[in-house]
């Protein structure tokens, strides 16, 4: 979820690359890609969504996948992750945006 995508990879990793603005609404399309992708390699164990810094995107997808499946709404999963990581300051924008496709 960052511009630049991952350039050593290792074999029995799966990677996806989406690129996503942080002061931008998500599109549907990319939001979608990313909660399907989630859901479908979280089978396997476990999943890294990585941004930049890890201060905006990669927290609010999280959180977003955390509503899209159940269990918790958008902003409890964001209050939790910022338990976890307190420096964590997810885009508005983003967010927002991340409401509108979980609606």
């Amino acid at each position: 979820m960052s511009e630049i995508a991952v350039e050593s990879k290792r074999p029995d990793i799966n990677y996806l690359h989406l690129s996503i603005e942080d002061d931008e609404p998500v599109p549907v399309g990319q939001f979608d890609a990313v909660i399907d992708s989630i859901v479908e390699n979280v089978r396997w164990g476990t999943v890294l969504l990585h941004c930049s810094q890890g201060i905006s995107r990669a927290p609010s997808m999280a959180a977003a996948y955390m509503d899209a499946v159940g269990c918790m709404g958008i902003d409890a999963a964001i209050n939790d992750i910022r338990k976890a990581r307190p420096s964590i300051h997810p885009s508005t924008v983003l967010v927002e945006s991340l409401k509108e496709h979980l609606r």
